[in-house]
């Protein structure tokens, strides 16, 4: 990964929140490739010290270390992770489905307006939130088109949480869960506009996120195990756009460390696929993973976001890569390293 504008100089340290999950020990690979230090951060040391240590240790000695934050609300939880870092990645919000929206939606605003204030008393130059698809719109198979880009935000469940009736459903739970990210990333950007801290702030908005996995099938891919083995009572949210991990990833380091970009909303998408499309590559590749009948949809998910895709796509090539990874070496990452 080539970074020929750097914001912040190499060799200096980029903090990593969430530095042992799926997209997050990708970031921190990505880091470490493109020149900087790693301080990542976990909710168990004991737990993830050895194996993360050996994963980068042996190829860039001296360049990684983990530090532990356990509870991303409490006062002066970064303030040993953040110090004298040159940039923030918060990678890893809360993942939280919970019909309750006071224990999802106030934890998700919380926590990241901790770490913007956290950013800005340690004098961090750069800061980077990981959003989500959901805080732009709930992927809808209704044969409806929209024009997603930027400046789109998913009102439609902040609505429904704050005022629907509540239920127990898995759709209510979503909404919450959007709604909390949707209210996390505009309480990013108010603070950002109101406080005017000293660091550039940028978001990177991923949505469905497949690949290679370093630590095996956690998150997404998991997800798409099940769908391959039509384990459909598993797999309950569907799917809008795709994109391969490791481009996510350097679209995260880009916006840390590129000097070209400031205060940019960039979306993580490559293209659509449904779970019924991946099914269907994968049975050509491997017939024997994929079992059970495909999923059944009524209507098409219809909604684009050219523009945006354009955008991301641009920034790949700025850092080296000719473009986003295609869907079949995605799958081929897939199955190389979960199965």
């Amino acid at each position: 990964m080539q970074i020929k504008d750097p914001a912040i100089p190499f060799d200096s340290v980029v903090v990593v929140i969430g530095a042992n999950g799926f997209i997050g020990l990708e970031t921190c690979e990505k880091l470490l490739s493109a020149g900087y230090k790693v301080r990542g951060t976990v909710r168990d040391l004991n737990q993830h010290c050895k194996w993360m240590g050996n994963l980068f240790g042996e190829k860039w000695p001296g360049k990684f270390e983990l530090v532990t934050v356990v509870n991303f609300e409490e006062t002066d939880a970064f303030d040993e992770a953040f110090r004298g870092a040159a940039g923030v990645i918060y990678v890893s919000t809360p993942i939280i489905f919970d019909p309750d929206p006071a224990k999802v939606v106030d934890q998700n605003v919380r926590s990241t307006i901790n770490t913007l204030e956290a950013a800005s008393k340690a004098g961090v130059q750069r800061y980077v939130l990981s959003s989500s698809s959901k805080a732009v719109e709930t992927a809808l198979y209704d044969d409806k088109p929209r024009n997603l880009t930027t400046a789109v935000y998913n009102l439609n469940s902040v609505l429904k949480a704050c005022c629907g009736p509540k239920t127990d459903t898995f759709e209510w739970m979503l909404d919450v869960y959007s709604a909390g990210r949707t209210l996390a990333e505009l309480s990013f950007w108010s603070w950002v506009a109101e406080n005017k801290p000293p660091f550039v702030a940028n978001c990177v908005v991923p949505d469905g996120n497949f690949g290679r996995g370093l630590n095996g099938p956690t998150s997404s891919n998991g997800l798409l195990k099940d769908a391959l083995a039509g384990k459909w009572d598993t797999v309950l949210m569907s799917l809008g756009f795709l994109i391969d991990v490791e481009d996510t990833a350097r679209l995260l380091v880009a916006a840390v460390a590129k000097s070209s970009l400031s205060n940019e909303r960039i979306f993580a998408y490559y293209k659509h696929s449904a779970w019924n499309d991946l099914r269907q590559k994968v049975r050509a590749i491997r017939p024997d993973l994929v079992k059970g009948d495909d999923q059944h949809w009524r209507g098409k998910y219809l909604s684009n976001a050219n523009e945006a895709i354009q955008r991301a796509e641009g920034i790949l090539k700025d850092v080296g890569q000719p473009g986003f990874i295609s869907e079949d070496t995605m799958l081929k990452s897939f199955l190389d390293t979960c199965y």
